[in-house]
């Protein structure tokens, strides 16, 4: 075997492994940041689904018409209001309930939110 020059470079093999173990590190990289992307955008539906509860919870409240969907940045959500008696004559129970809007990868219930409002003797809301 004959000795090999030290200003001869890296062998081909050597070559194929440094290429193969940087391919790794960037296949890793690539999945933790699609992982990172679909996480940031789970969080961003479920936040626009909480606006969407909060006001159609306060149009209830303020006895404006219920909406079946309500715009929040842009986007359409599905918005289900019920109203239930409570065990106090005087308070109803309202629960909104967000849904994923149609097209959308992520299916059912986003957020629901439950709240409270007087009520008269006739079961109305009170002024």
């Amino acid at each position: 075997m004959t000795a090999r020059n030290p200003e001869a470079g890296f062998t081909l093999v050597e070559a194929l492994v440094a290429m193969a173990v940087l391919a790794l590190g960037a296949v890793s990289l690539l999945t933790a940041t699609e992982g990172h992307a679909a996480r940031i955008t789970a969080v961003t539906d479920r936040t626009l689904a909480r606006w969407a509860a909060d006001q159609a919870l306060t149009a209830a409240r303020l006895g404006l018409p219920e909406e079946a969907n309500l715009p929040v940045m842009g986007r359409s959500f599905p918005v289900t209001v019920s109203r239930r008696p409570t065990d106090d004559p005087d308070l109803t129970a309202i629960t909104v309930d967000v849904m994923a809007p149609p097209g959308d990868s992520v299916t059912g219930t986003l957020y629901r939110v439950t709240g409270y409002m007087a009520t008269g003797l006739n079961g109305e809301a009170r002024e």
